[in-house]
């Protein structure tokens, strides 16, 4: 089986209400220049034994949050959702979305609780991955998926300035809201204090985004998360 690079022992804000351990797994078919991660999606393989892990820590874990690098180019990750389910555990996946047919599978068997899907561009930007397939179809498919199946879910997007301005960002969450998804969209801030290294060396946010002008022209409530305003220039 293929086992993670490291674990969170315990976590409190990556499932939803739950008691969780996150395990990261290497490998990633995206190379997203403001990821946190880059030793995991550039790295192979892990040496972290999960399962003997969560067995010490049953009846004291919710949950186990699959993360990565991306977490659904595990090969064996239907067989460690069932062992995960034997322990009587909740399931989280994180995902880019790139995919769904993984998604289904695992949806159909009741293998997976909750899963927060990465929307990382608008329709009308290109991002095509190994294989061929473009990434936002990939992404739509998805999140029919999880609609189709009425499994819990957020859809999230990591935002930089340099990056997504307020046009694109309002676009994505419209192209969502028309794909079916009506509940909270949640934007995540990119900060770096320049001591952490990301994949693509992004420098910090000049500029704020216009929260207001979000807010108004959204169809859906927006969840900021980590946007610390005062630590950078207007």
């Amino acid at each position: 089986m293929v086992h993670p690079a490291d674990i969170t022992p315990l976590t409190f804000l990556d499932y939803p209400k739950k008691a969780a351990a996150i395990f990261w797994y290497t490998g990633c078919n995206l190379r997203c220049p403001y990821c946190y991660n880059p030793e995991l999606v550039l790295g192979k393989g892990g040496g972290m034994d999960e399962m003997e892990f969560l067995r010490e820590r049953a009846g004291f874990l919710d949950a186990v949050v699959l993360s990565g690098g991306e977490s659904t180019l595990n090969p064996d990750i239907e067989e460690l959702c069932r062992q995960i389910k034997e322990l009587g555990m909740l399931i989280k996946i994180d995902t880019n979305g790139s995919n769904p047919d993984v998604i289904c599978r695992l949806a159909e068997q009741g293998l997976i609780d909750y899963v927060a899907l990465d929307n990382k561009m608008p329709s009308n930007r290109t991002w095509r991955l190994p294989g061929g397939h473009m990434l936002y179809d990939r992404f739509c498919e998805t999140l029919k998926a999880l609609l189709r199946y009425k499994l819990p879910h957020e859809v999230r997007t990591t935002v930089h300035p340099g990056l997504l301005d307020e046009a694109d960002i309002l676009r994505m969450i419209r192209e969502a809201h028309k794909n079916g998804y009506n509940q909270n969209y949640y934007l995540q801030f990119f900060f770096t204090d320049g001591e952490v290294k990301t994949l693509g060396n992004l420098p910090k946010p000049t500029r704020r985004y216009d929260r207001g002008l979000l807010d108004d022209m959204s169809p859906l409530k927006i969840v900021y998360r980590n946007f610390p305003e005062d630590r950078y220039k207007n």
